[in-house]
């Protein structure tokens, strides 16, 4: 950091930690589907060489190449997620310590004169000549390497102004997590606490439905796709079982009483594009900082705009993904379809 920048340190506060503990919720889901991913792609390449241990005609065969491309492909790929979840009990080990030593963070001040996305996942903020590189929970792998998770397609903010970043380094050569940005307009955020009506829950209810009959689609497509080659039966399977868990009704519906109101002008906007098993098709991600903190909204319509003042609610108890909203208006404009 140069001195154009000042830097000091305080200590985690109650909503760093609990900010930190949410970003490592979904973490037992992802060892878990890599975890199974592995077993299929490991499985099926033990599959095709006793194949054709047993009939070596398959690779005189006109399909021959084609099943030693797949075969070492998968086996590539079942060899990359085997180093990864070899990885990940010291990542999170590492993580635990950090949550329970109450690690200090460090606070970087400055006049912000620029902002949007790093080299490297994550964003950047620009104090000057200085850069500011910063991991954002939900987004990078917080509880494992910062320096992984998906890169945002776009990212605004209110700039020309002082700007205080709170920072929590992880370790040495990573981008550290961004906790909290604090504008001047920080203060002037509006929340309110409210109980979870009949209809937040049907809302929310036909969401993880629609998310189950998606992934059984796709498992009716995969299985048509058997017809043709008969290993794909293991990836319906395994599409069918997934979709059977995630359309579950969620802890977070039952547990959830109150949802929260926020209501503010808006600071930054990160948008992420995700896709979908279809390359073809993606779904856009909008994250919004309010009064400093960031929330998760995908909507359709119109995207809010860095100093344009918005409205939503979302759940208590929100998932490992973050708050995720119920409703969300842009003033003086209609309530978006989420």
């Amino acid at each position: 950091m140069s001195a154009t920048l000042q830097v000091t340190e305080e200590p985690l506060s109650d909503e760093d930690i609990l900010l930190l503990r949410r970003s490592r919720g979904g973490r037992a889901l992802t060892a878990v589907f890599a975890g199974l991913m592995f077993l299929l792609l490991a499985s099926s390449v033990v599959l095709f060489v006793v194949l054709v241990i047993v009939d070596r005609s398959l690779l005189i065969s006109g399909d021959g190449v084609v099943i030693l491309l797949c075969t070492a492909a998968m086996g590539a790929f079942a060899v990359f997620l085997g180093r990864r979840l070899l990885k990940l009990p010291r990542a999170w080990r590492r993580f635990n310590q950090v949550l329970k030593g109450r690690m200090p963070k460090q606070i970087v001040a400055g006049h912000l004169t620029g902002f949007g996305p790093a080299e490297s996942p994550g964003i950047c903020y620009a104090f000057g000549e200085q850069r500011v590189n910063v991991a954002l929970p939900f987004w990078n792998e917080v509880s494992r390497d910062t320096r992984d998770g998906f890169r945002p397609l776009a990212a605004a903010a209110l700039t020309d102004l002082p700007v205080r970043l709170h920072l929590l380094t992880l370790s040495p050569d990573t981008p550290p997590v961004l906790l909290r940005a604090e504008y001047p307009m920080s203060t002037q955020v509006w929340n309110s606490v409210e109980e979870i009506s009949d209809a937040d829950r049907e809302a929310v209810r036909n969401e993880e439905l629609s998310l189950r009959k998606f992934f059984y689609v796709v498992a009716l497509a995969v299985l048509v796709g058997s017809l043709f080659w008969s290993p794909l039966i293991l990836l319906a399977g395994f599409l069918f079982l997934l979709g059977l868990v995630l359309g579950m009704r969620s802890p977070r519906l039952k547990r959830a009483r109150y949802k929260h109101g926020v209501r503010g002008l808006v600071e930054e906007v990160v948008t992420y594009r995700l896709r979908t098993t279809n390359s073809n098709v993606s779904t856009l991600v909008h994250n919004y900082r309010i009064g400093g903190l960031m929330y998760r909204v995908e909507h359709f319509g119109p995207v809010a705009e860095p100093g344009q003042r918005v409205e939503f609610e979302y759940l208590e108890g929100s998932d490992f993904l973050g708050p995720r909203a119920l409703f969300f208006r842009i003033e003086d404009q209609p309530v978006m379809t989420l």
